[in-house]
C-alpha cells in the first residue's frame, strides 16, 4: 500500500494492505497476445527474459504483469490476517509460510504510519484541583510513554512525614509496543486497563479512545512495575 499511495494517503486508508485478483487460462498466457505484450512493455518485462523461463515461472511472471497492467478484479484488503493467504505459500524469498510471513510489516505500518505522530499531554490532579493530593501525567516522545504520579504520602496515610519526605514522585518510560504487549505482566492490574488492546487497535481507535487507552495501560504499568522516585515539594514538582 505504502509504495503506491505514499505514507498519509496509506494512515487515511488505516491498513498496510490490498490485494488483486485474477483468473487466467492458457489463452490468457499467450506472449504473443496484445493484452500480454502491453503487461510486459508497462512492467519492463522482455520477451527475450521469458524465454529462459521454465514454463511454470513464464506463467507466474506474465500473471503478475497482467496483475500489474491491471487486468484483474480488487481482492480483500486490510491486515495480514485480513487478506486471504493461505497457510503455506511460497514467497519471492523462498520461504514457505502463512499470513504471520507479513506480520512484521504489520508492525512497522502501526508504527511508521498510524502511530508516528502521536500526542499525548495527559494530565489530572486530585481530588481537589486547587489543593491536589495526588497527581498523574502521561505525554509521549515518539514511540515512548514517560509516565509521573505524585502521592502526598502524609495525605494519604494519615501520618507525619519527615521534613521534606511528604509527596513523592514517581517516574517511568517505556516504549509504546512493551505498554501493549498483551503478555505482559502489567496488563489488566488496573481496571481500566483492557489487555486485549493491541497496538494495531490503538491505532484504529480515535484520539479520545486512543488516550484513555494509552493513560490505563500506563497506570496499570507503573502500579505494577514501580518507577524511580524521589522526594519534592509540592504536587506537579
Amino acid at each position: 500500500m505504502r509504495e503506491h499511495v505514499g505514507d498519509k494517503e496509506a494512515a487515511d486508508v488505516g491498513h498496510p494492505f490490498w490485494t488483486k485478483e485474477g483468473y487466467f487460462d492458457l489463452a490468457d498466457l499467450d506472449p504473443t497476445s496484445e493484452d500480454v505484450k502491453s503487461a510486459l512493455s508497462s512492467t519492463g518485462l522482455e520477451y527475450e527474459a521469458l524465454e529462459e523461463l521454465d514454463p511454470e515461472q513464464r506463467a507466474v511472471a506474465i500473471a503478475e504483469a497482467l496483475l500489474q497492467y491491471g487486468i484483474g478484479d480488487e481482492g480483500p484488503a486490510g491486515w495480514s490476517g485480513d487478506i486471504n493467504i493461505p497457510e503455506k505459500v511460497k514467497w519471492s524469498s523462498g520461504k514457505i509460510a502463512g499470513p504471520e510471513y507479513l506480520a512484521d510489516e504489520d508492525d512497522e505500518f502501526v508504527r511508521e504510519v498510524l502511530l508516528s505522530d502521536l500526542d499525548i499531554d495527559y494530565e489530572s490532579y486530585g481530588p481537589d484541583e486547587k489543593e491536589p493530593t495526588s497527581g498523574l501525567k502521561v505525554t509521549t516522545r515518539g514511540f515512548t510513554v514517560e509516565i509521573t504520579e505524585w502521592t502526598d504520602i502524609e495525605a494519604a496515610n494519615g501520618e507525619e512525614q519527615p521534613e521534606g519526605e511528604a509527596i513523592v514522585r514517581q517516574y517511568a518510560e517505556v516504549e509504546l509496543d512493551d505498554l501493549f504487549d498483551p503478555k505482559g505482566k502489567h496488563r489488566g492490574s488496573y481496571s481500566g486497563d483492557d489487555r486485549n488492546v493491541s497496538l494495531a487497535k490503538l491505532a484504529q481507535m480515535d484520539d479520545e479512545d486512543r488516550e484513555e487507552a494509552i493513560v490505563a495501560a500506563a497506570i496499570a504499568y507503573l502500579a505494577y512495575h514501580g518507577g524511580d522516585e524521589e522526594y519534592v515539594d509540592a504536587i506537579g514538582d
